[in-house]
């Protein structure tokens, strides 16, 4: 199929597609004449790509497991779950942070309303 209907199906843009095939994020792309010709594991690949930016994974973090695949002929499961773990890491972190974030705010609040509402 042509990339008007891949991105009909993934919702990626043809601009996205292109730029994942540039950056070696989509692979074995064929062409007939001068149009690429995408299969059903294009689809899949790009909807994947679209899921994990959606969930805040880089583009450049995807790109060992492109690599690992290509070299282990399987998806790298192994590796796909050590970045959704540091992901998840780093996101209980980024909550922690914003927990002591409100926790100070709420603070300053009560200190400025204590400091000021006698004026």
């Amino acid at each position: 199929m042509y990339i008007g209907k891949v991105s009909q199906l993934t919702g990626a843009s043809r601009k996205a597609i292109l730029h994942y095939e540039d950056i070696g994020l989509l692979r074995h792309v064929k062409r007939s004449g001068s149009y690429r010709v995408y299969d059903q594991n294009h689809i899949v690949v790009i909807s994947l790509i679209k899921r994990a930016q959606s969930l805040g994974i880089k583009l450049a973090e995807l790109m060992p497991l492109v690599i690992a695949k290509e070299a282990q002929q399987s998806f790298p499961l192994d590796l796909a779950n050590d970045l959704i773990t540091s992901k998840r890491d780093q996101i209980k972190a980024e909550q922690q942070a914003l927990r002591a974030k409100d926790s100070g705010l709420k603070s300053l609040q009560a200190e400025l309303q204590k400091v000021f509402s006698g004026t």
